[in-house]
């Protein structure tokens, strides 16, 4: 049985090209990536993007809560048949550790493993239970999922320009960040109909999407049917609001509604149930607790009959791109993708090779065992600072 004995800790910052939404402008990717090391002298790798706005946790709260609660509860677990998760879901009390736990969860993967690095049949099993994990193909050697392209920018001509790429490599999903402004959200959505409107129209593409928060609840309904005659088919999080309210507005509006924000775990999807088609689910590892809560998550959205998207953070390297695969691997199958744009958005990455999305947003499984990808040392010490060490 393999121990963990060691957790490393960095806190880094990637340059990027360079992306905005209303809640937030990114010119660095600045993530909390743990190195733990096992006393079999195996090495896991994790990755997280906290968010204040999304789970209310920070990179100094992650770094906290990894050396406070979350690794005195882990140092002693073994990693082969050991727990399912690897820290309890109430192990915060009443505050969210998601974005932490997506961390340790991402590192300590070697308990789903076998000695191959292959996931084990059981993990399977208990993640989709029995009947459901044969038909999930018991660790997929392909993956059928296509990524989104996301547009938005202050600045219209980029917008069209950065679309017209898309379309050149032969993207036919879109998202459309809106919440910039009245004028500049108009000046978008005319851009991308004057390009893509006749396809929208006739099903070949497909358009939704993200507010960021950025209306009032009272305005909603009435901005969501403009948005209809556009040939937008989902708006993704149009207020901040717990999951119930979300639910409620769904109810007055004529698409659906994308919870993301709003869903942060079990509880706001029991929730969301109450409007299985009105409120699709936006899952993304770093805010969801990792790969297995995720998976777990998309479970009950499957059996519900609840659209959902395979999300990710703004400025995700490769460590959590290989997760975003491993997850589809392992038998999630979302109506959209967002992720693994690897140096598309990155200026450069912290693993050897950086994984991102081939043509027409085509997703390949990665070569190597367990994660999928090497982390590069060079690259963690150009681009991070090791804040704690735990032994």
């Amino acid at each position: 049985m393999a121990h963990p004995t060691r957790l490393h800790l960095y806190r880094t910052a990637i340059p990027m090209r360079g992306f905005e939404h209303a809640a937030a402008r990114r010119e660095l990717a600045e993530a909390i990536v743990v190195r733990l090391e096992f006393d079999d002298a195996r090495v896991g790798w994790g990755e997280t993007l906290p968010r204040p706005y999304v789970t209310g946790e920070s990179l100094d709260s992650v770094v906290a809560d990894l050396a406070e609660i979350i690794w005195p509860s882990c140092r002693n677990a073994e990693t082969t048949d050991g727990g399912f998760l690897p820290v309890p879901d109430d192990a915060g009390g009443p505050r969210c550790l998601n974005a932490a736990l997506c961390a340790y969860d991402l590192a300590s993967l070697n308990r789903l493993l076998d000695d191959r690095g292959q996931v084990l049949p059981r993990v399977l099993d208990q993640i989709w239970g029995a009947d459901l994990a044969g038909s999930k193909g018991r660790g997929r050697s392909t993956i059928d999922a296509r990524v989104t392209g996301v547009l938005g920018s202050r600045d219209p001509a980029r917008t069209a320009w950065r679309l017209r790429l898309m379309r050149w490599y032969g993207l036919r999903r879109f998202k459309l960040k809106l919440g910039l402004g009245d004028d500049v959200d108009r000046s978008n959505l005319d851009v991308v109909g004057r390009q893509i409107g006749g396809a929208l129209a006739s099903g070949r593409y497909r358009l939704r999407v993200d507010v960021n928060g950025g209306w009032k609840t009272a305005d909603t309904p009435d901005r969501v049917a403009e948005l209809a005659r556009r040939g937008v088919c989902a708006v993704e999080q149009p207020v901040f609001c717990p999951a119930g309210e979300l639910a409620d507005l769904a109810r007055r509006c004529e698409l659906p509604l994308i919870a993301d924000e709003s869903l942060l775990g079990d509880a706001d999807a029991r929730a969301l149930l109450d409007e299985p088609q009105r409120v699709w689910w936006n899952i993304r590892l770093s805010k969801n607790g990792g790969l297995v809560r995720s998976l777990m998550l998309a479970r009950l959205a499957e059996e519900h009959h609840v659209p959902y998207i395979l999300g990710c953070m703004v400025g995700e390297s490769g460590i959590l791109s290989a997760a975003q695969r491993l997850a589809l691997q392992w038998g999630m199958k979302p109506l959209e993708v967002e992720g693994n744009y690897g140096r598309f958005l990155l200026r450069d990455d912290l693993v050897t090779s950086s994984p991102r999305f081939g043509y027409a947003g085509r997703l390949k499984p990665l070569a190597l065992a367990g994660l999928g990808v090497a982390v590069d040392l060079d690259k963690i010490e150009r681009y991070g600072t090791l804040v704690r060490t735990l032994t």
